[in-house]
């Protein structure tokens, strides 16, 4: 991948030089963070799945998304009744199943410890991840539900001493009797065979990327590229999809709240530019996905589809205030490929969705 001198880069390479590099000086850590990070217990998050985080979710993202048909779609500002309830919107159960962590369990950034691989690894960035809906999706009635995660894999990539860490992690969300006991929950939910969906109404996989604290003499040399133009990594072509939004602050604070997500680099500029060396707030990773499978969701709703798997990387970061676009265009077998532009038309985030008539 390419990477712009002025932004540093989220992702890693692997294979070539670089592995024949390290493969040897760091297996030892590669093998007792797999170990000890694909074994830590993950506690079961609960939730209630209410109308009412899926509706401010809504008004937050209505004056950002495409209009559907000829007339004007005004926000309803009135909480949807749990007697009639809607089903869980498309991306939308990123906002529930918040970290159930107090606040010593937070790190210095405001990232939790659930998936920390520990010292020296402490800055956090989410590079990917994919997404499947094996069941009905749940409807919004107050019902109480559940996300089961696990670590399910651990991969060090980079020359000794500026090594990354990639962690898998897997998300099963389902629907919980009351009473029902932890072990009858897993039994349901969670299976040791990734494929097999247990009674899983959505299945994710998020791989977040951790990496050193970078030196005072990293952080200048980021700042001194601060306002360049930076390497562009060139977009598709022929997209038939393109709706562009720029995310601003207050939306970045919204689905901060909105998911208990504390990490600096959403909220605090300063923190951003001086201990992570970004010219301006990032947006999130997981509001990203939200943003790209809510334009998805309208687009393929006047076609008469739905997304029932979708796979992606985070190329390129995406910053405040600068619009970014979402883009896609059919292949062939109810195929789609998707990707995100920056402002300046480069790949921000790049995927295939696999859709399925409603």
């Amino acid at each position: 991948m390419k990477t712009s001198l002025a932004r540093p880069s989220l992702f890693v390479r692997g294979g070539g030089a670089v592995a024949r590099y390290t493969c040897r000086a760091y297996s030892s850590l590669a093998e007792r963070l797999q170990l000890e990070l694909t074994t830590r217990r993950i506690p079961l998050f609960y939730d209630y799945l209410h109308p009412q985080p899926s509706h401010l979710l809504n008004l937050s993202l209505c004056d950002l998304l495409p209009q559907t048909g000829s007339t004007p779609v005004h926000a309803n500002t009135t909480l949807p009744s749990i007697t009639n309830p809607s089903p869980l919107p498309l991306g939308h159960h990123l906002i529930y199943f918040p970290p159930q962590v107090t606040l010593s369990q937070l790190l210095p950034d405001g990232t939790d410890i659930l998936h920390t691989p520990g010292d020296p690894f402490h800055r956090r960035l989410w590079a990917g991840g994919n997404l499947r809906f094996p069941a009905p999706t749940p409807l919004l009635n107050g019902q109480r539900a559940v996300c089961i995660e696990s670590i399910r894999n651990v991969a060090v990539k980079g020359r000794e001493g500026d090594e990354k860490v990639i962690v898998t992690i897997e998300r099963r969300v389902g629907s919980v009797p009351e009473g029902e006991d932890e072990a009858q929950t897993r039994n349901r939910i969670w299976t040791e065979d990734k494929a097999h969906a247990g009674e899983a109404s959505v299945i994710e996989n998020r791989d977040l990327i951790f990496m050193r604290t970078k030196s005072a003499a990293q952080i200048e040399a980021d700042r001194s590229h601060f306002g360049e133009p930076g390497r562009i990594v060139k977009a598709p072509p022929g997209a038939t999809l393109r709706h562009s939004i720029a995310p601003n602050k207050s939306l970045l604070f919204r689905f901060s709240a909105l998911t208990f997500n504390a990490h600096s680099i959403h909220l605090d500029r300063n923190y951003t530019q001086n201990e992570e060396g970004y010219p301006n707030l990032l947006v999130h990773g997981p509001l990203t996905l939200t943003l790209l499978l809510s334009v998805l969701g309208r687009h393929f709703s006047e076609l008469g589809l739905r997304v029932e798997h979708i796979e992606y990387k985070n190329l390129a970061p995406l910053f405040v205030d600068e619009v970014l676009t979402v883009c896609g265009k059919p292949k062939k077998g109810g195929v789609w490929d998707v990707w995100i532009e920056g402002p300046r038309g480069g790949l921000a985030v790049r995927g295939t969705v696999r859709t399925c008539v409603v």
